[in-house]
């Protein structure tokens, strides 16, 4: 595995030193009928960018993947004077244990940010693995030893819309529709008392209402800011008992300046509260490439999560200024530090899991970063490799 690690990261400061090189002159590789081996371009037109990519990534949950996929930035209102933009990170990846992972994350902003619509796509069609339901489960000792390994396809469609009162107050609804199969299932899935219930094929739609208070600069790269979302969502499941249950999440996100732009300390505390018949896919968790980098995806489920981290930001300065006479370099680091449980009681807190790591950013467009983390968790780590930063 250190030997994987060690590849990867020589092939990313390689390809990095290269965009480094061009730097002075303010551009990145241009895509043209000329041969072109960079394996980033940018696309500009007056109101729409796209910036491709094909990176490598490592992580327990796939092994060794290459990804595909880019930014696309654009303004939906011609007389929005903002800086920020609507934008759609996408990617598709295949590994070499043979799964196969897209998702799109659109942010649109409409009526100069009066309106929002923000998005998660997912297809996920791989072999995985089922510790059970519980810290205690997911603590087990690691693969294969205490897991059931099983092909899982899942899709998920989830869509928040919000409109704007006043100036940083805002109000909408949320949409989610997703979808679990689970074919070859191991004896530890078929024995799990929520799999008997629900069984493997379960189908989630829902509807619900949220509230939001939003004074950051910029949604994607804050440097400055508040953030506070409250949002619940009743789901109905078209599956074996055909359950019913709600998620209550609450989010509290906070950036801070420190000294000047580009060095932020932000930090984020959110809790998800599932309520009612809950199958097992549908189980809070914790170690998504949004929150405890560097665990499994899965491993840690319950009825309730809870995580909490820290994270310092910080770009380099040039020189000497960009053609745009920016002074800011397009590159920078990051570093954090978390922690977070899975429950089936908020009197149970006793489990926490740890996390820490480092980032590598590098600016692809305005306040637009593609971002490479590594996170350490107890028994696993990851390298993650994506567009805008993770809260």
């Amino acid at each position: 595995m250190a030997k994987r690690f060690s590849l990867l990261f020589v092939l990313i400061l390689f390809f990095f030193n290269s965009l480094a090189q061009r730097e002075d002159e303010n551009i990145l590789p241009q895509i043209s009928t000329k041969k072109d081996s960079a394996s980033v371009a940018k696309v500009e037109s007056k109101n729409f960018r796209i910036t491709p990519f094909i990176a490598p990534s490592v992580s327990p949950e796939v092994g060794l993947m290459v990804t595909l996929g880019g930014l696309m930035s654009f303004k939906l209102d011609k007389e929005d004077k903002k800086i920020q933009s609507s934008s759609i990170p996408f990617s598709v990846g295949y590994s070499t244990t043979g799964a196969i992972i897209a998702n799109f994350r659109p942010s649109l902003f409409f009526k100069n940010d009066k309106n929002r619509l923000m998005g998660d796509l997912w297809i996920k069609d791989m072999p995985d693995n089922y510790w059970g339901i519980g810290y205690d489960a997911g603590k087990s000792p690691s693969m294969p030893d205490s897991t059931t390994e099983y092909q899982r396809l899942w899709y998920q469609i989830f869509l928040k819309y919000s409109h704007r009162f006043g100036e940083y107050f805002y109000a909408g609804l949320l949409l989610d529709y997703n979808a679990t199969s689970a074919t070859d299932p191991g004896q530890r899935l078929l024995d799990d008392p929520n799999y008997q219930t629900y069984g493997a094929d379960i189908d989630n739609i829902s509807a619900g209402l949220l509230v939001q208070y939003d004074s950051r600069d910029i949604t994607v790269n804050a440097y400055k800011g508040l953030f506070l979302e409250l949002s619940s969502n009743f789901y109905s499941s078209a599956a074996r008992g055909k359950p019913t249950y709600n998620v209550i999440i609450m989010d509290y996100r906070q950036y801070k300046q420190i000294k000047r732009p580009g060095s932020t300390l932000a930090w984020q505390a959110k809790t998800r509260i599932a309520t009612g018949k809950v199958p097992w896919p549908e189980m809070s968790q914790i170690g998504t490439p949004f929150d405890l980098r560097g665990y499994r995806w899965g491993r840690y489920r319950d009825v309730h999560s809870l995580f909490g981290i820290a994270e310092y930001r910080y770009m380099f300065m040039r020189k000497t200024p960009r053609k745009d006479g920016d002074m800011m370099s397009r590159f920078g680091l990051a570093g954090w530090l978390a922690a977070g449980t899975v429950m089936a009681d908020f009197g149970d807190m006793r489990n926490w899991l740890p996390n820490a790591g480092i980032g590598f950013r590098f600016e692809v467009q305005k306040r637009m970063n593609a971002r490479i983390d590594y996170g350490i968790g107890n028994d696993s780590n990851s390298v993650y490799i994506s567009f805008n930063e993770a809260f």
